[in-house]
């Protein structure tokens, strides 16, 4: 099979399309294992990360390395214990930091696995599951958001923020996206009440107050974002850091909380997330498409930190007859 490998941690150009061998379920040693026939993968920070040796620590040594934390296709082969797939099941996947999306073919466990609705493309699943569902799980799961709740989300048109924003208008409630002048207008596109230009404003010094504040691109720190909240606000972000860590101990013990997200794959999420998309309320943004050979600029492009919505990456076209 193709596969887009490095064979050392770097910058961009390290990524080569390679011939590699077809991965290999074995239905006995590996009971819960499903092998995919990839048409589509999402580009995420976590992979530039991973490519760059930012994750060494939490990856194994071994080279080459594919990498891509999420993909979308057609099931091969299931493992022996695997009851809810089979071949032939369209369905999208999350891989974790080791990847392996950047493929034509990708192994997954099944439980990271779910089915796609017919009216979800492949290239719409791939964008899905990391971006989507942190968005998901800070907004829900964190920060508890119910209806006529005020959120802000800095980072709005980005590949978590353009899902927080139209998954805050489901849960009901009244939205400010900050984002860059050009993003103002896809913003609001997506459901936006408000619009805070981060080149003409710095939110952190408003006069409105919140009851959360997410940072879904790890650009602000709760010490910056306290003036904006609500007596009982929570500030969370995608970006952990020292600090971060000691301000959410701190703050167990008053009323404005400090949170932090990693992304947990939780199948039912992913699948009330593909129902939205299904009845058209929710809408992944994808700015553009790229080939496996493309992966180099499609890293270079996803690490200038202006990508509106998602990359993904198109291993193979649809195939017609599964689109209808």
């Amino acid at each position: 099979m193709k596969a887009a490998t490095i064979h050392q941690y770097g910058a961009n150009h390290e990524l080569h399309v390679e011939e590699m061998p077809k991965p290999i379920v074995d239905r006995i040693d590996n009971p819960h294992q499903v092998l995919i026939r990839v048409y589509a993968a999402g580009i995420n920070p976590m992979d530039t990360k991973a490519r760059d040796g930012s994750m060494k620590l939490v990856l194994s040594g071994k080279f080459p390395k594919v990498l891509g934390g999420e993909c979308a296709g057609i099931v091969e082969a299931v493992g022996l214990m695997v009851k809810n797939l089979q071949p032939g099941d369209r369905v999208v996947a999350s891989l974790g930091p080791e990847g392996g999306g950047y493929a034509e073919y990708a192994v997954a466990k099944d439980t990271q696995v779910v089915k796609l609705p017919d009216a979800v493309s492949f290239v719409q699943a791939a964008a899905l599951p990391i971006a989507a569902g942190t968005a998901l799980q800070a907004l829900l799961d964190k920060g508890e958001v119910r209806p006529d709740d005020r959120v802000l989300i800095n980072g709005a048109t980005g590949g978590v923020g353009t899902f927080a924003i139209q998954i805050a208008k489901i849960l009901g409630a009244h939205v400010t996206a900050v984002c860059s002048t050009e993003g103002a207008a896809l913003a609001r596109q997506l459901g936006a009440d408000q619009v805070i230009d981060y080149n003409a404003h710095d939110f952190t010094k408003g006069i409105e107050k919140y009851d959360l504040v997410f940072d879904a691109i790890g650009k602000s720190s709760f010490d910056d974002c306290q003036n904006v909240l609500k007596e009982d606000g929570m500030y969370i972000t995608t970006l952990p850091s020292a600090k971060q860590v000691l301000n959410q101990a701190i703050t167990t013990f008053t009323s404005k909380k400090a949170e932090s997200l990693l992304f947990t794959f939780k199948p039912e999420q992913i699948n009330w997330l593909l129902k939205q998309v299904t009845d058209g309320k929710l809408v992944p943004v994808i700015e553009r498409t790229y080939r496996l050979d493309e992966l180099a600029q499609a890293h270079a492009e996803s690490e200038t930190g202006h990508v509106k919505g998602k990359l993904v990456v198109e291993v193979e076209s649809e195939p017609k007859s599964e689109k209808s």
